[in-house]
């Protein structure tokens, strides 16, 4: 995928700027930013990044502030993308939304993955500025955006990458980080684990059938943290990688804006 550069007066971008897409921004230290009004978390240095989720708005507005005052404003023109959409009828009630019984355990589990993600805010090192890798390699059975209409009823869209690989295929860190969360069970995602990687950056690996760090364990771009498996709603062994920056669902594809 290309990684393109723009040059603005004091701002530069790097990255493509599109749907499910994440960008890299270098400005001068000591500036304060804002995306159409709303405050983003800058380092000191003058480093940040955005996010554009699946379906953004297509125009959106950075404004550079220093001591009170726009000293540049960019318009970002954010690409649209087209989604694969499958519809499927004729589905066994069961096999499309969970039993009710199972009801209350999702909601505690969404919670406490929701908790810990928000804990990825409070990283200030930035751990994403020291390079990138794939966290397996294998061939791509599941897209990003991707959604499927089940009996008529429009299930989540696939918020991620699937990487099909056999059971027990080694999972690494694609770059330097924390473990926020990891959990061997969780009713649809089985073993997972979940890294923050600096100014509300995360990633998450799911179905995995071994953990192999812990909470809060600080961890190297290529650190071993898992393997394949196919725990909780998977129909076969493969790894499912997914990205989230502040609420926003990114596609994991975009990281490579971090590759040295």
């Amino acid at each position: 995928m290309l990684i393109s550069s723009t040059t603005y007066a004091k701002t530069i971008i790097k990255g493509e700027i599109i749907a499910g897409g994440i960008i890299l921004v270098n400005t001068f230290p000591g500036a304060n930013v804002r995306l159409d009004g709303k405050e983003i978390l800058v380092s000191d240095q003058g480093v940040f990044i955005l996010g554009f989720q699946r379906k953004p708005k297509e125009i959106q507005v950075l404004q550079i502030i220093y001591d009170n005052k726009i000293v540049e404003e960019i318009t970002l023109n954010v690409k649209k993308r087209s989604y694969i959409i499958q519809k499927i009828d004729g589905i066994e009630k069961e096999k499309v939304d969970p039993p009710q019984s199972f009801l209350d355990r999702i909601y505690l589990e969404r919670k406490s993955v929701k908790e810990s993600r928000n804990k990825a805010l409070f990283i200030k090192e930035l751990y994403y500025n020291n390079g990138f890798i794939m966290p397996a390699k294998g061939p791509i059975s599941g897209v990003y955006g991707s959604q499927r209409i089940l009996n008529g009823k429009a299930k989540s869209p696939h918020y991620g990458i699937d990487i099909a690989l056999p059971e027990g295929s080694n999972v690494l860190a694609p770059m330097d980080g924390v473990v926020l969360f990891t959990d061997k069970n969780l009713y649809f995602s089985g073993g997972t684990i979940i890294l923050g990687h600096g100014q509300g950056l995360t990633t998450s690996y799911l179905h995995l059938s071994k953990i192999l760090v812990k909470k809060d364990e600080e961890i190297k771009m290529g650190h071993l943290i898992g393997k394949v498996g196919s725990t909780g709603r998977a129909t076969g062994p493969h790894l499912h990688w997914g990205v989230e920056l502040i609420g926003k669902r990114l596609d994991p594809q975009y990281l490579n804006v971090f590759k040295k």
